[in-house]
């Protein structure tokens, strides 16, 4: 219908079909049990303190002891399509619980599970302060026919309550759909539970468990046809939830703080304790952070370089309180040790009851809870080996260094545990958003049919950090692993240490064996002895240097505070001696050595200050190739002049560094460097002593060669200069930093190298008028 002003202007108005009903009833939820738990909530809602359900061939009856409607409330509230009062009221009126329903449509799934349905309530008159029960019956295909909502008359009746009765709210569905009626009752009641007894025997988060304020007796629902579950099946679910091999507890509270915990099996205490906010991890994924990103960008609009991450961009913020509790329980001997039953049987209840699911305010969500969810992309992972974290939180905490992640004995992310090991569950308490609030990119909050969240940027943060916490459980389930692995190898040494002394003296004790083969037989022995020997010294001595490798980190940085102080002393003797040189001509040349030596030692500082501070940052930036080459050679420039050595970088000055932390590749440079003058140092005679740097780019690749005219390194050698420890330099004047070396340099080259995904050689033949030359490839 259409109506003119006196302008000529038309109005028009919305008339809503009748077939609305169809839509809410039939397209909202998708599944029985999804149906169910709707009315459930509704009893929650209504403040009751049980709901019983009963399901049989002909009818399901929903059952609650709740405050009810009065005529008012059925009248405004329950007649009323979408009605407000929900979003309004975001808490119960008696126990103040947090709703579980807000769009006002979630009663209309009762027409998914059958055409009739009877409302019978019971409420106090707020006039008269008396009991009085209403009784309605929607028969919802004859409401279908009707062309208009307005042409829909639902008769009910009031009258006073009978004696005993109490408030609360019974629906009764009848004329069962046929894909309702076939169902299996255990497993629609299975189901059910598992969507409104969200807690499943995990730790719940005070926002859900905090009744006393109000006097909350809490909330059951029972299934009295179905009962089954008896105190022994109880009390073994308790007894399995305990008996983790790992465990994560992630709180988080409203402004973003959070507290991340790890535990492990037979251990009190927690083996990792986190604190950050969401906020500065997000940060660097944020939408406007990465519009702002002026290079290439994927089909999402993202930059290049995050091609490969999900869930992007990110949410500062999430308007929720979050708590995780996360157990793993892998298919290992001995996970189940000293359980009342089974390992076999207790796994079996492991993958039965598995899954991460998201509970909103005290209510899991359809499409996390069931048993096939892969929300969080684990099988998916699984499925295709990936060997990269998947979280952008993960890197910060546990970098993985290229070396592991090439191994897949060492890689974590192979260790990934399955979703059948996991039994988790993710609470929030999602609200309704202001209506003064234009964007909800910030705002956890449901879908319209409420079976999961929102894919908004606050779904994203939650998103990464839940599967960061996931990853988290691998990187200390796989470094448990090696420690057990090295453990039993240990062992293993140890008995074959023995096995082979106690077979070399049965052999010398033996009579039967003549004494020609028996020594031969001896001798041989001794040998595998000895090479056995050899070779678990050189494994130790490897394992030492590697430990020693990163103990010089922390030494670079106590030296680097130190300096400080020893600078300023040296600096004030200098301008001392330089003053009394005045008077004392023969300190001229003392004072010179002093002022020189301390510019030096200050450069080298300063270097040392940014090459510490860059260490700590991993995070790969773009750089020019020679200016950084040249700030690291200038900490050589006082020990190149006093030996005379001249180094030349031929190196386009437009040239872009590698694809590697700014820190490595100075690492790397300066060791080369300042091996080749070891060797210039070392060489006899007046020959021009030079170093050589080219760089460039070569098919995709960074290449980096540094060439010398020193003494060389003979073939026999050529092998020996990348094990950890051995040296060509040591006991040599240790007044001089170049006639001194603890076998480290080359080695830990080489595993930078390695941990960036790059390569380093020593070339068998070197450039012209060099004998002597490294050359290291990076990734571009």
């Amino acid at each position: 219908m259409a109506t003119d002003d006196q302008k000529g202007v038309r109005t028009a108005q919305f008339h809503i079909s009748a077939a609305l009903f169809e839509e809410l009833g039939e397209r909202l939820v998708s599944k029985p049990e999804i149906a169910l738990a709707e009315l459930i909530k509704n009893s929650y809602d209504a403040d009751a303190k049980s709901c019983v359900v009963s399901i049989n061939d002909q009818q399901i009856t929903v059952s609650d002891n709740g405050h009810g409607l009065t005529e008012y409330e059925f009248l405004n509230n329950w007649m009323v399509v979408s009605s407000s009062d929900k979003s309004k009221l975001r808490s119960s009126r008696k126990f103040q619980r947090k709703m579980a329903g807000s769009k006002g449509v979630g009663r209309f799934s009762a027409r998914f599970l059958g055409t009739i349905l009877n409302v019978k309530t019971t409420a106090r008159d707020p006039d008269d302060g008396k009991l009085k029960t209403l009784e309605a019956e929607f028969n919802w295909l004859e409401i279908s026919k009707k062309s208009k909502i307005s042409d829909i008359k639902i008769k009910y009746t009031v009258a006073p309550a009978l004696r005993g009765t109490t408030t609360g709210m019974t629906l009764t569905i009848r004329s069962l759909r046929e894909n309702i009626a076939d169902l299996p009752v255990a497993k629609v009641r299975t189901d059910v539970l598992r969507l409104v007894n969200a807690a499943g025997g995990l730790e719940q988060p005070d926002f859900v468990t905090k009744r006393s304020v109000y006097g909350d007796p809490g909330f059951e629902v029972s299934f009295p046809d179905q009962e089954d579950e008896d105190e022994e099946v109880k009390n073994l679910a308790r007894s399995i939830l305990d008996r983790y091999v790992a465990r994560a507890r992630v709180s988080v509270s409203v402004d973003g703080k959070v507290d991340f915990r790890i535990y492990w099996k037979g251990q009190d205490e927690p083996i990792e304790k986190l604190r950050f906010t969401l906020g500065s991890l997000a940060k660097p994924f944020l939408a406007r952070t990465l519009a702002a990103d002026k290079g290439p960008k994927d089909h999402r609009g993202l930059p290049e370089a995050l091609g490969g991450i999900d869930y992007l961009p990110l949410a500062s913020e999430l308007n929720s309180p979050v708590f995780v509790d996360i157990r793993f329980f892998p298919s290992r001997q001995g996970t189940f040790a000293e359980l009342p039953v089974n390992g076999k049987k207790a796994m079996a209840w492991v993958k039965e009851n598995s899954g991460i699911a998201v509970v909103d305010n005290g209510f899991s969500m359809p499409a996390y809870a069931e048993e096939s969810s892969d929300w969080l992309a684990i099988e998916a992972s699984k499925a295709v080996n990936e060997r990269n974290w998947q979280s952008i939180f993960t890197p910060s905490f546990y970098p993985m260094d290229p070396t592991a992640k090439r191994n897949p004995r060492l890689n974590p992310m192979l260790a990934l545990p399955r979703m059948p090991q996991l039994i988790g569950r993710v609470h929030v308490a999602t609200q309704k958003v202001p209506a003064d609030i234009k964007d909800d990119n910030n705002w956890l909050h449901p879908n319209m049919d409420r079976e999961q969240l929102r894919d908004n940027g606050a779904y994203r943060l939650l998103w990464h950090l839940v599967r960061f916490t996931v990853e988290a459980l691998a990187h200390f389930d796989r470094a448990f692993r090696l420690e057990d692995d090295h453990l039993k190898e240990e062992e293993a040494r140890k008995n074959a240490r023995q096995g082979l002394a106690a077979a070399i003296a049965q052999i010398s004790a033996s009579s039967e064996i003549n004494d020609e083969h028996k020594q031969s037989m001896l001798r041989q022995l001794h040998e595998v002895e000895e090479q056995y020997s050899t070779a678990e010294k050189h494994e130790k001595n490897v394992r030492v240097s590697l430990e020693l490798m990163s103990l010089m980190g922390v030494m670079a940085g106590f030296m680097t505070h130190e300096f400080d102080k020893t600078l300023e002393s040296i600096h004030s003797a200098g301008a001392v001696i330089k003053r009394l040189a005045v008077d004392f001509p023969e300190l001229s040349d003392d004072a010179d050595i002093v002022l020189r030596n301390e510019k030096a030692l200050a450069q080298q500082a300063d270097y040392m200050r940014l090459y510490v501070g860059a260490s700590r940052n991993i995070t790969i930036t773009p750089f020019k190739a020679k200016a950084q080459l040249n700030a690291a050679m200038r900490t050589l420039t006082s020990l190149a002049d006093e030996h005379e050595i001249d180094i030349e970088i031929d190196v386009d000055s437009k040239l872009p560094g590698p694809a590697v932390p700014l820190a490595a590749y100075h690492g790397v440079a300066v060791n080369l460097v300042s091996n080749a003058m070891k060797a210039l140092v070392a060489r006899v005679g007046n020959k021009e002593r030079k170093i050589k740097i080219y760089a460039a780019t070569y098919e995709s690749t960074h290449v980096l060669v540094c060439a010398d005219n020193g003494i060389g390194i003979p073939d026999f050698l050529r092998d020996r200069i990348w094990d950890p420890l051995y040296t060509t330099t040591e006991n040599s004047d240790d007044r001089n930093p170049l006639h001194s070396g603890l076998g480290l340099g080359l080695p830990l080259v080489r595993r930078v190298v390695d941990s960036v995904g790059g390569k380093i050689e020593l070339l068998k033949k070197a450039p012209p008028g060099f004998v002597t030359a490294f050359r290291v490839v990076f990734p571009t």
